[in-house]
């Protein structure tokens, strides 16, 4: 056999993010693997642009990695990584559970979209996870297991474009997340479980983010009932031109 075993840590956003081998000379077997399982835990299209490896140190890097935005949803992606790289204890490959010593995600883009019947991609993502953890606990079998010393994702932003605001962007930064210890009390984490915790934390920091700027206020909430019910407040139902851009200037925050 070429290779020995081949796993994968999926992440974002998603998710599905960073990955861990323990033999192969072959950087495509990699990438379609990423792209792969990266897809099964979403339920949306994963796509990796570069994957390069360095056998000899255990070190690694993911460019251009993308996760397609849920059905229903303008942006084509939810999440755009600019960097992964990882730096794997090789004298642990053979081992189960494989250690990791760091994992670095720099530069994540999120867009966070609330579309015209008042649902937020994040949500439906996060719903996807939730049902993809499930059923990869419920396979069992004797799957390789990893333990992460340090997980750090940094330099990120969020587009945030609401359907009800003419989907006009605003831009927000992330704060940094650094995760230790992953897997180590429960002896080692499967790649779906460590894509259940990076995908929870990310899209957790991403909405508590966002909500900052008010968005919470469109959600489940239709585009049509969100700017009706915004401009006659503000136009006091006149309902004309210049009452009605000034109204959704207020909405944007401008």
């Amino acid at each position: 056999m070429k290779k020995v075993l081949i796993g994968i840590v999926g992440l974002l956003v998603v998710v599905a993010g960073a990955f861990v081998f323990v033999w192969s000379n072959l950087d495509s077997i990699v990438k379609e693997a990423i792209q792969t399982y990266g897809s099964e835990a979403v339920k949306t299209e994963v796509s990796v642009a570069d994957v390069k490896l360095q056998l000899e140190t255990g070190s690694g890097t993911i460019k251009g990695l993308k996760v397609g935005n849920p059905p229903g949803f303008s942006n084509p992606n939810i999440f755009e990584l600019g960097m992964i790289s990882t730096k794997i204890d090789t004298s642990t490959v053979t081992e189960n559970p494989v250690v990791i010593d760091e994992i670095i995600i720099s530069a994540p883009a999120v867009v966070y979209e609330i579309n015209k019947s008042g649902v937020s991609n994040v949500d439906v993502l996060k719903k996807s996870l939730g049902k993809s953890a499930g059923e990869s606990g419920s396979k069992g079998g004797d799957e390789v297991k990893m333990v992460i010393r340090k997980l750090v994702v940094e330099g990120g932003q969020a587009t945030v474009r609401i359907a009800a605001l003419g989907d006009k962007n605003q831009i927000v930064k992330l704060p940094r997340i650094q995760l230790t210890d992953v897997g180590k009390k429960s002896g080692g984490a499967t790649a779906a479980e460590v894509a259940q915790i990076l995908s929870s934390k990310l899209l957790n920091n991403v909405q508590g983010s966002v909500m900052k700027l008010g968005v919470n206020q469109y959600l489940g909430k239709s585009a049509d009932a969100v700017t009706g019910g915004a401009l006659q407040k503000a136009t006091g139902g006149i309902g004309g031109a210049g009452g009605a851009d000034k109204a959704l200037k207020g909405l944007l925050g401008n």
